[in-house]
């Protein structure tokens, strides 16, 4: 018997900016139950640590993502450790092996060795991975950034592009985030990256300004800060690099016109269509790579040499397990007269999400997955959700 333990999105932190990590007990209790499962390995599918909203990263600034990656040091990982002892704890008690698959936002830990080695000398039962795949029950575990083209890396005449992603939140967290700070609660500031779906973000805005009259219009504001930030030179890059075409379209896009930005106006269009916000676009990857997972080859860009993946020859998967969007979902169904699952692992942050049309809830929904295979390769899949929600976290806006 063996038991793989899939958990993902920690997002543990240093306890600086956006760190909304304190479910440090919880974590620990849970490892406490673990350990004594017999022949445990523990998946985590990516950011586990958050490394691209940490000081040392933040205190860079705007500089290039590839010169950030290379100056960062042992410190990131320290900081955050200190910060966390019983994950620390928790992770050196853990008596199998940890399957640590990279995210977006902890891609640095990937490509910088001092980043590696700090964690291979706290964690020696550590591998750090870009991706998790067991032969014998044809698992797949990918963080699933590689499938949303914001935060996902691609290679452009031989350059790997950084994600737009990455200096969108280094960007915001410099302009935006400070002007919420100075006019608005410290938690503010951390809960508009929790919103989700991540559209309901601007009818969040909306509701905050007039919750507040401060005289900050948020929507506005943050309008403002993205469309700067799309004049910035990695920005710019990023669009040439992977929409030549449509780079040029962005002239407008950047500019006023008859007194109204178009990018304002593009993106209130966009919210109209909300039924397009019910679209899980990493289970419709998921299934594509279930009828065919060598397509996984073609979006493994910035992940070293994918023809490793080409070579372990994998003609069928039972199932894949993925992170990322912070929406945990576990789906059985037939494809080719073949059962297989899809699994989200969700995350280990806070959920802002809208329950009518002025009320949001702040919550906690951690949620886990148990792959229990026996001596023949046969296994089962047990989840569990802990739910965390307090009175004063519910956001009445009437």
């Amino acid at each position: 018997m063996r038991n793989i333990i899939f958990i993902s999105d920690l997002h543990i932190g240093d306890g600086s900016g956006k760190d909304d990590f304190n479910q440090d007990e919880l974590f620990e209790n849970f490892f406490d139950d673990w350990k004594h499962l017999e022949n445990p390995e523990l998946v985590i599918v990516g950011d586990g640590f958050e490394i691209l909203e940490s000081s040392t990263v933040m205190n860079a600034g705007l500089a290039n993502f590839w010169e950030i990656l290379k100056n960062l040091n042992e410190s990131s990982i320290n900081n955050i450790i200190n910060k966390h002892p019983k994950v620390l704890k928790a992770l050196q008690g853990f008596p199998g092996k940890i399957w640590y698959v990279i995210g977006n936002h902890d891609y640095y830990i990937y490509k910088n060795d001092k980043l590696k080695h700090r964690l291979f000398e706290l964690f020696p039962n550590m591998e750090i991975v870009p991706y998790y795949y067991d032969e014998k029950t044809k698992i797949l575990a990918v963080h699933g950034n590689q499938f949303d083209s914001i935060n996902r890396f691609t290679e452009v005449d031989g350059e790997i592009v950084p994600p737009l992603g990455d200096f969108v939140a280094r960007y915001m967290r410099l302009n935006f985030d400070e002007v919420i700070r100075r006019s608005f609660p410290e938690n503010v500031v951390k809960d508009y990256d929790n919103v989700r779906p991540s559209l309901d973000a601007f009818l969040w805005f909306e509701k905050l300004t007039q919750m507040y009259e401060n005289g900050i219009d948020l929507l506005n504001t943050w309008l403002d800060n993205f469309i700067n930030m799309m004049k910035q030179d990695e920005a710019q890059n990023w669009m040439r690099k992977n929409y030549p075409n449509m780079s040029k379209l962005s002239i407008l896009f950047l500019n006023r016109v008859g007194g109204i930005k178009l990018g304002e106006l593009m993106v209130r269009t966009v919210m109209q269509f909300r039924k397009f916000k019910k679209v899980d676009y990493l289970k419709r990857a998921a299934m594509k790579l279930l009828k065919d997972p060598q397509r996984l080859v073609r979006y493994l860009d910035g992940y070293d040499d994918p023809n490793h993946f080409k070579q372990l020859n994998i003609d069928r998967l039972s199932g894949l397990v993925m992170g990322h969007n912070h929406k945990h979902t576990f789906e059985v169904f037939k494809i080719d007269g073949d059962l297989k699952f899809y699994l989200n692992c969700g995350a280990w942050k806070p959920v802002v999400e809208r329950k009518s049309k002025n009320i949001f809830q702040k919550y906690f929904e951690i949620f886990y997955a148990i792959a229990k295979v026996e001596s023949n390769d046969d296994f089962e899949i047990t989840t569990s959700i802990t739910n965390k929600l307090k009175k004063q976290e519910i956001l009445d806006f009437d």
